[in-house]
């Protein structure tokens, strides 16, 4: 059978808007005993892989570590829907390309639960341009291929979003060469010629047996003038180009969470401070829900007060959140929370927003 473009109607559809908790181009190629149990296996394959990628784009790399391996059927409730982009197999085979769309909310729940911190920020977007160099000459044929190469990354959906753009026929290899010298004419004639905004050159080709990708230019996080290197398989160019570019999306990924005050732990920091309200993990009691509470919310600025009451309208499963008493640098507040002050800590974290108790009361205020 072969079904190309066909459409697995689950609860996303193609052309979905571009999003954290979208994992698209996801391929996976399983072989079972018959067609069924390779289908059944091919989508819950790439379940997980999505849901690793998906950890990956919102823990940040101080936690990563934290992370344990889910099973399937852990994850599985937190998938809203898989679309197929293209779909093939036999008796026994399946192949296919999926997009896996997850459910933000339980997604949410489901990490601050588990007191992983994570976060949602994204990049502003900006172009790729994938050159391949042969013996100081832009390739053309091969060229296309490594552009292929980045065409079957997820680049709409992740931290550091992209588009890619092709290179002109009148590109030339001193210009590429250039431009990793930090010649800042070079980048601007580059910037002028493929559209204004963040722009990376990333320049592949093989070296002393190396693949190396160089990125120049500049992204979101800034100017980057960087080198990442891979194998090569002398016997399958598409292996070799699909690593070389999985790689390089990477460092700019890494470059911008990196930048990013995604170090929730700071916000822990201050809260270690443990009570009735937060009991000793393993203690009786920890990770029962608060219910109906009342906190005191610190601040300097109204606009840091304003921060504080919109994260908390925000945070799903706080409910009735009222204010009681309101002066110039703090604020009492009332609301109902379903889960644990663990995971409130946690989901109030993502907005910049620290939670922690003193002498049997909640407190918050920004980081």
């Amino acid at each position: 059978m072969a079904l190309s473009g066909a459409l697995l109607l689950t609860g996303v559809t193609a052309g979905t808007a571009a999003s954290l908790y979208n994992v698209a181009k996801v391929a996976v190629d399983v072989t079972a005993k018959d067609a069924v149990v390779a289908r059944d296996t091919g989508m819950a394959e790439a379940e997980m892989r999505a849901w690793d990628i998906l950890v990956d784009r919102l823990v940040p790399p101080h936690a990563r570590s934290r992370v344990q391996a889910f099973t399937h059927d852990e994850i599985q409730g937190l998938v809203a829907g898989v679309a197929i982009g293209k779909e093939e197999g036999s008796d026994t085979r399946y192949v296919a390309v999926l997009d896996v769309r997850f459910d933000p909310y339980a997604v949410r729940r489901f990490l601050a639960s588990r007191s992983i911190p994570f976060g949602e920020d994204q990049a502003s977007s900006i172009s790729i341009l994938p050159v391949l160099l042969q013996r100081d000459r832009v390739a053309r044929d091969e060229g296309a291929e490594w552009q292929r190469a980045w065409e079957r990354l997820d680049l709409a959906n992740g931290v550091a979003p992209a588009t890619l753009v092709t290179p002109r026929d009148d590109l030339d290899a001193r210009t590429i060469r250039e431009l990793q010298a930090g010649e800042e004419s070079a980048y601007a004639a580059l910037r002028s010629a493929y559209g204004y905004g963040g722009l990376v050159v990333a320049t592949g080709e093989t070296v002393d047996g190396v693949f190396r990708t160089h990125l120049a230019g500049e992204d979101a996080a800034g100017p980057i003038n960087a080198v990442v290197t891979s194998a090569v398989d002398r016997h399958d160019l598409e292996k070799t180009l699909d690593e070389a570019a999985r790689g390089a999306l990477a460092t700019l990924e890494t470059r911008w969470k990196q930048r990013l005050d995604m170090a929730v732990d700071e916000a822990s920091a201050v809260i270690d401070q443990r009570g009735a309200l937060f009991p000793d993990h393993g203690s009786e009691g920890a990770g029962a829900p608060l219910g109906r509470v009342g906190a005191v919310v610190e601040f300097s600025t109204v606009r840091d007060w304003q921060r504080i009451r919109f994260s908390l309208q925000r945070v799903a499963g706080l409910n009735d959140f009222t204010v009681e008493t309101l002066d110039a640098r703090a604020a009492s507040v009332r609301f109902d929370f379903d889960g644990s002050a663990d995971v409130l800590q946690a989901l109030l974290a993502q907005y910049g927003v620290a939670l922690y108790e003193r002498d049997g009361t909640l407190v918050l205020r920004t980081r």
